[in-house]
C-alpha cells in the first residue's frame, strides 16, 4: 500500500513539472466552440481525468470480487454443512455395521457354546 502511494505521488510530481515546463496558450477546438487554454492546465486536467477513471474502474472490480466472494463463502458454507451430514450419516452405519457384527458374534459365540 505505501509503494502505491509513493509511486503515485511521484507520477503526480512529474505530471505537475511537466506540466509547468509546457505551460504555453494552446487553442483546443472543441465541437461547439474553440478555446485558447494554457497547455499545463489541459495536461492536469488531463491527468486527473485518467486517474478517476482509473479509480472508477478499480472499484467497479473491487466490487464484483467482493460479490464472488460473498458468494463463494456461501457456497463453501453450503458445501461443509453437506460434508458435516454426511459424516454424520457415515458415523451413523458405521455404528449400525458395528452393532449387526456385534450381534452376529454373539450368536456365533451362544451357537458354539450349545
Amino acid at each position: 500500500m505505501q509503494r502505491g502511494f509513493i509511486f503515485s505521488l511521484l507520477f503526480a510530481i512529474m505530471v505537475a513539472v511537466f506540466a509547468l515546463k509546457n505551460a504555453n496558450k494552446v487553442l483546443i477546438d472543441f465541437i461547439f466552440g474553440k478555446v485558447n487554454i494554457s497547455q499545463a492546465l489541459v495536461i492536469l486536467i488531463s491527468a486527473i481525468l485518467g486517474a478517476v477513471i482509473v479509480a472508477i474502474m478499480g472499484s467497479v472490480k473491487n466490487f464484483k470480487l467482493k460479490k464472488d466472494n460473498k458468494e463463494l463463502n456461501k457456497k463453501l458454507e453450503s458445501i461443509k454443512k453437506e460434508k458435516n451430514e454426511l459424516m454424520l450419516m457415515l458415523e451413523e452405519q458405521e455404528k449400525e455395521v458395528l452393532d449387526i457384527e456385534e450381534e452376529r458374534d454373539t450368536n456365533t459365540l451362544d451357537e458354539n457354546n450349545s
